[in-house]
Parts: structure tokens; sequence; C-alpha cells
């Protein structure tokens, strides 16, 4: 039993406990009416609570830009949604998110762009779709900074085969890019799936969502973007320009070191769905390239589908001559290409060139007898993989290191892929970042 003493001392405890309560629950609801909806999170980037389905495709980040980024994803038809957004401190420090913005459209396909972020700063972002707020985690994204160095991935050809699927194949491309720990994008060559359709498009997004819960992606349109399942003649390409809303040719610079991306499938030369290049096509971005191609920039790195050179032709593809020419003409950093299912890399005129389309398309075979160009420095097949690329501006130098993250004895088969834990690099190439012009 208490005397009267310890239960005055009881019932003031009591008192102040509550008023504390009722004090934290308040500040609590104040900070959410800043933007925050959930208070804390312990969930793990690129781990989705719904994975991608034929209703929504997990986000994914594009056109990050020193102060800017867009945050893209597949929601319902006539759905919109919210974006919680902070930087990564302030969300690991106050366990919630510190701005909203919404959706200004209710289409299945959005890009939401946000505005007033601050340079080589990581984000932390959660996207609520209208009819489901909770179908997303928590993901992540860097802006670019104003000066270097820098890390880049480059990866090509991520379709599936006639006999597997992007899951056999691109996935543990995909999850290994996810574990580095300093990359800052991703560039695409090109083929995210093997035809224009919802159904094989939703593949590629969820066979990849590790690494683009992580980090954003810059494409380039492919040949496989024009395909369709009756092969008779190209579609419009509707998934590549509903999913990430880009042209086909662009430029972006990161870091004093400028990226161009061109256009090498030409659906007005095509065989049945299939685009090819054309000297049209190349010349009609000629002289927007060469633009590009005229400044100091610190170096220039340029990415088209289609290789200039290849393993299987001791010749140039003609079709992109006009383009090799001014490669040369301002002395570019390196060319990547894909298209090719394998990886080579050639050195032409002191500029490395890389085939990367071993992300998880049928594999094409190297062999001694092909007519290769005197160009050609190393090739490698049935090996998954990406190239990893460290850019050093102050230095004049970059360092491009092709890693295998899998590999396959077949290729075109249903498969385990044997995958390398930890990844192999295959091949090393330090290569200055301003060569002289010719």
């Amino acid at each position: 039993m208490l005397k009267n003493g310890n239960l005055s001392i009881v019932l003031v405890f009591i008192f102040l406990f509550s008023l504390c309560s009722f004090v934290y629950a308040q500040e609590i609801q104040s900070q959410c009416k800043n933007g925050c909806t959930n208070q804390t999170s312990n969930s793990t980037i690129g781990s989705a609570t719904m994975q991608t389905s034929d209703s929504y495709w997990a986000p994914w980040v594009t056109k990050t830009t020193t102060n800017s980024a867009t945050i893209n994803w597949r929601g319902q038809n006539d759905g919109s949604s919210l974006i919680d957004y902070a930087t990564s401190s302030y969300f690991n420090r106050h366990h919630h998110f510190e701005k909203t913005i919404a959706s200004s459209v209710k289409v299945p396909y959005q890009h939401v762009r946000l505005a007033g972020l601050k340079p080589n700063t990581s984000y932390t972002y959660r996207v609520r779709p209208s009819g489901n707020e909770n179908a997303f985690d928590d993901r992540m994204f860097r802006t670019m900074p104003l000066r270097g160095p820098f890390t880049f991935v480059v990866i090509s050809d991520s379709q599936e085969g006639h006999n597997y699927d992007e899951m056999k194949r691109f996935r543990p491309v995909a999850d290994a890019v996810a574990k580095e720990k300093d990359v800052l994008f991703v560039l695409h060559g090109g083929d995210y799936a093997g035809h224009d359709s919802e159904g094989l498009w939703g593949k590629f997004f969820q066979a990849g969502d590790n690494m683009l819960a992580k980090f954003a992606i810059f494409t380039t349109i492919g040949n496989h973007e024009y395909h369709n399942s009756s092969g008779v003649t190209p579609t419009a390409a509707d998934q590549y320009h509903w999913a990430f809303d880009v042209p086909l040719h662009y430029s972006f610079d990161c870091a004093g070191i400028r990226f161009i991306v061109l256009d090498t499938p030409d659906p007005n030369n095509a065989s049945g769905d299939d685009p090819h290049t054309s000297p049209a096509l190349t010349q009609s971005q000629e002289s927007w390239l060469r633009k590009e191609l005229d400044n100091n920039k610190l170096g220039k790195f340029v990415i088209e589908h289609h290789p200039i050179w290849d393993h299987y032709s001791p010749t140039i593809n003609l079709d992109l001559g006009p383009w090799e020419d001014l490669y040369h003409t301002y002395g570019i950093s390196a060319n990547f290409a894909g298209h090719t299912h394998n990886y080579q890399r050639f050195q032409v005129g002191g500029i490395p060139y890389f085939i990367i389309g071993n992300a998880g398309g049928r594999f094409s075979d190297l062999n001694s007898t092909d007519p290769y160009p005197i160009w050609y420095r190393f090739g490698k097949t049935r090996e998954l993989g990406y190239l990893k690329v460290t850019v050093y501006p102050g230095n004049n130098t970059a360092i491009a290191r092709e890693i295998f993250a899998a590999h396959v004895n077949e290729d075109d088969d249903d498969e385990t892929p044997q995958v390398y834990d930890p990844p192999v690099v295959a091949e090393t190439m330090i290569f200055p970042l301003k060569h002289k012009c010719s």
C-alpha cells in the first residue's frame, strides 16, 4: 500500500509522462506537415515493396544535372502521384522526408522534375502512386558534381534471348552494378528488351530494379526498340519514348566532361522490323555533332548503338564514316557502342573504342578466322558484364575496367549463369581524356 507522500510522487510522474507524450505527438504531426509521409523507414534501397508488375514499374531516375533530376515510373492509367524527397544525410538523420512534389498529369508513364537540388549530393526519395501509396520503397540518386573525379558504368543489349528472359541474364549484371559503391550514373547503349512491348519492357525494369534504385540512367536507342512480335515493319519505339522521354540524340555534361548520345537505327532503312544504319540518318546529325565536339571541354565521350568498328569486318561501317572523321578531328576521349553481343576493344588512332554488348543478349562468337580490323585489341564472349569508367579531369586521365559478372556456356540457353562473386576485372585500360586532334 502506498503512503500519501509516495502516492503524490506517482501522480506527478504520470502527469509529466503524459505531457511529454502529448508534446512528442504534436512534434511528429508538425514534421509531417512539412512533407513527411512516414516518420521512420527501415527499408532497404533497391528492394521494392511491390515488384514491377503490369500496373506499376518501380521508379528510375534520368536527366540528372548539378541541381535537378527527373523521377520516372509507370503507374495506373488515370493515376497521379506524390514524390517525397530529401538529401540522404537529412533523411538518415531525421528519418523522414523534407519535401513533397506532386505529378501534374494523370497518365501511366510519369516524368517529374526535381529542381533546386544541391551539386554532388545523394538524395533519397519515395514515389507514392495514387491507388497504392505503398507500392514502392525508398530509392536513391546523386546529382552531378561541379568537378571530378567521378565514375560511371556503361552497359548495352540487356534484352532477353529466344530461350530465356532478362531475369536470367541481365539480372546478374544489374545486381553486380548495384553493389558498386562509387558509381554516379549508368550509360545504356540500347536494346533494353527484345521488342517494343509493354510486357518485355516490364521485365527490363524488374530485372534491373536494384541498379535503377541507386543510380541514374542515361539512354541510347537501339534497333530492338523498333521491333515487334509480327516482324513486319518497325514500330514507333513507343516504350522507349514513354519510359525515358529523351530525344533520339542529345548531350549532357558532368564535371567539365561532355557526353554525346547518337541515334543509329533508321526505321526508314529496315529489313522487316529491324532498322539498320543509314547515310541519311548519320548526315542528319553531323552538323549538330560537330557543334557538340567543337569546344574546350576536359573530355568528350560518345555513345551510339551500332558500332563503327566491329570484329566481323576489316573496314569501317561506311554509314557512320562522317562521325568517325569528326571523332578524330576533335579528339574524343573514347567511343562506346553495343549491338554486337560480346565485349570488344579497339585502339584507333590512339582513341579507344569499346563494344559493351554483353549485358544479356544472345552471345556472338569471336573467332580468330573472323576478318577483324587491324585496330582490334581484345575481345571476349559468353561473359556477362559491364564497363566501369573512372574519370580524373584534373589529370587528363580515364581508367576503364571491363568487369565480368557471370559466365554462360551457350549463346542462347535457359541455363543458370555462373555468377562471379566477386565480379572479375577482365582488363584495365588507361587513356587520356584529351587526344591530339588529327
